[in-house]
């Protein structure tokens, strides 16, 4: 007794929540379907406001997914239009939110005034798009009274008026009420067919709450109405491909103009070019200025008696150990401006010893500096056009981006918005690559294309005859293979060479006294000066045909 007594007050609870304090005394539905292919909406409430209100709003459903009678999907869109109230003030969803939102909604009433006791409405509108054409019947499958009203309906009367004053035969209409798929057909209303006009008159008693459809199913003789047919289907559906297909194809061959490399054949190279050093030779080499570029110059300077380098043993059990550099003697007044930011920042405080750990979340912004450097003394090197193309094409992706988003969005939803956003991003990524070497740029990324080649293949003999001519080709090297990505494939093929290591570098243990040994503790220094010498300080941060299955679906409710 006492469950059944809280189910009692929580079904009362639930219908109050609903109401939204009015009641749909009686509703009445009129539907003229149009052998053109559309039909005319004609909704009377006769409502009751138990509280003071500006209003009603009424919603309805646009889009639906529906499988058609060959069991394809197809996603739809109905076409509201003419919508009318008449003697009421009334808002519509404008057609991009309706598009996008997939609903319709009408909030009727005036803002700055409330009502309250009886009230009429009379809402007016075309539908179009909403039959299914079968193989033997064109049906019309419509939502009298869909399931979201927000109210409580006491009274309906439908009429259907049919085309041309046609009569309908009983088994082809049928008619369903109750809960959201409900496939019993309903007995809540007396049906009567007259001069083309199906009438439903609900029956005493009658109630329909949130969560109740009324629907009706009629199965008209086929082409008795015409078929809306889509003058470019594929566009309609798919036209987001053609977009994006266009779009790549257009930065493509803008690339092939203004970005793409003149051939440069690879003749294999046994030394960088002259007076290039590997920060360049690395920007050139990838068109990009890494982080390995810069850390290359690092061994470069050592080879050539301006710094040392030494790795300190940790002293604790939960220390770790650290490279000191120190500096011999300064790099040329003419060295490049990158490499001056980079030497004279290791050595800023005047001191000529430092530790690589005392870089860590300083030493970021010098790098930042002598990177932009670095690429603006690379432009010596590519076409200037390119660049102005480059920055062009960056901001006509963005703006693509702020214009045909919202396009790809209103006309194939957001299958259609999420591919232009994926494809504009690929763009810009893309786009860093728009960058073209003149002639003087071609030469020398040849030769370095070949030298970067001759590091990873390299033979024994060969190195045997450069380093027979000169003992340190070694030692001169290594910094272009650093930034080459290739150290350890160039410093392995010295291993059974009896190539000493270089002297400048030095670990806790001493002087390595094999390749191998140098070649595993400098990568591991130069990856933990790297990792060092771009770091940063972290930034903090505080802190969703049955009942109701027809078209027409949507609702209501008071503001």
């Amino acid at each position: 007794m006492k469950k059944q007594f809280l189910l009692f007050l929580a079904l009362i609870a639930l219908t109050t929540g609903y109401s939204q304090g009015f009641i749909v005394k009686n509703y009445q539905v009129d539907v003229y379907i149009n052998a053109d292919g559309y039909f005319d909406v004609v909704e009377n409430y006769d409502i009751t406001f138990n509280i003071s209100k500006h209003g009603i709003y009424r919603d309805i459903q646009t889009r639906y997914d529906i499988v058609n009678f060959d069991n394809s999907e197809e996603k739809r869109e109905i076409k509201i239009s003419n919508i009318e109230v008449p003697n009421h003030k009334f808002d519509a969803t404008n057609g991009f939110m309706r598009k996008v939102g997939g609903s319709l909604q009408l909030k009727i009433g005036d803002p700055d005034k409330t009502i309250i006791g009886p009230q009429h409405y009379e809402i007016k509108y075309r539908v179009k798009r909403a039959f299914l054409h079968e193989p033997d019947a064109d049906r019309f499958y419509w939502n009298l009274k869909p399931t979201d009203w927000l109210a409580l309906f006491q009274d309906m009367t439908f009429r259907i008026h049919l085309p041309d004053n046609m009569a309908l035969d009983d088994a082809n209409f049928k008619l369903y009420s109750g809960i959201t798929g409900s496939i019993i057909p309903s007995d809540d209303f007396t049906i009567a067919q007259a001069n083309g006009v199906i009438t439903g008159t609900a029956k005493e008693g009658f109630n329909s709450n949130y969560g109740d459809a009324v629907t009706v199913l009629i199965d008209l003789p086929k082409g008795v109405v015409k078929e809306y047919k889509e003058l470019w289907p594929f566009w309609s559906r798919y036209g987001w491909t053609l977009l994006c297909g266009g779009l790549l194809f257009g930065f493509y061959l803008l690339w092939r103009k203004y970005g793409k490399d003149d051939p440069a054949p690879t003749t294999i190279s046994y030394h960088p070019p002259e007076g290039m050093d590997p920060a360049m030779a690395g920007f050139l080499i990838d068109d990009k200025e890494d982080t390995a570029d810069l850390i290359s110059l690092i061994p470069y300077w050592g080879a050539r008696g301006y710094l040392k380098l030494e790795e300190i043993e940790n002293k604790g059990w939960f220390s770790k150990g650290d490279t000191k550099l120190t500096k011999l003697k300064n790099i040329p007044g003419d060295a490049p401006n990158y490499q001056r930011s980079i030497f004279n920042g290791l050595f800023s405080s005047g001191s000529k010893e430092v530790l690589i750990s005392s870089l860590k979340n300083t030493f970021y912004t010098t790098m930042g500096i002598a990177k932009s450097q670095l690429k603006k003394k690379a432009q010596q090197y590519y076409v200037a056009k390119s660049n102005s193309v480059m920055k062009m094409t960056y901001g006509f992706v963005v703006l693509g981006m702020v214009i045909l988003i919202p396009i790809a969005l209103y006309l194939w939803h957001l299958i259609g918005a999420i591919s232009v956003l994926i494809t504009c991003i690929l763009l810009l990524i893309l786009n860093r690559y728009m960058v073209k070497k003149n002639r003087p740029g071609t030469r020398v990324f040849a030769e370095l294309k070949g030298f970067k080649q001759f590091i990873k293949t390299a033979e024994e003999n060969k190195l045997k005859m450069l380093l027979k001519e000169s003992p340190s080709y070694f030692e001169s090297t290594m910094g272009y293979a650093l930034s080459f990505g290739a150290f350890a494939i160039w410093a392995k093929k010295f291993d059974a060479l009896n190539v000493q290591p270089p002297d400048w570098y030095t670990s806790s243990g001493g002087i390595h006294t094999s390749m191998s040994n140098f070649s595993n503790s400098f990568n591991s220094t130069m990856a933990s000066a790297s990792s060092t010498m771009v770091s940063s300080p972290s930034s903090s941060s505080s802190g969703g045909g049955s009942s109701g299955g027809g078209f027409g679906g949507g609702g209501g409710g008071s503001w």
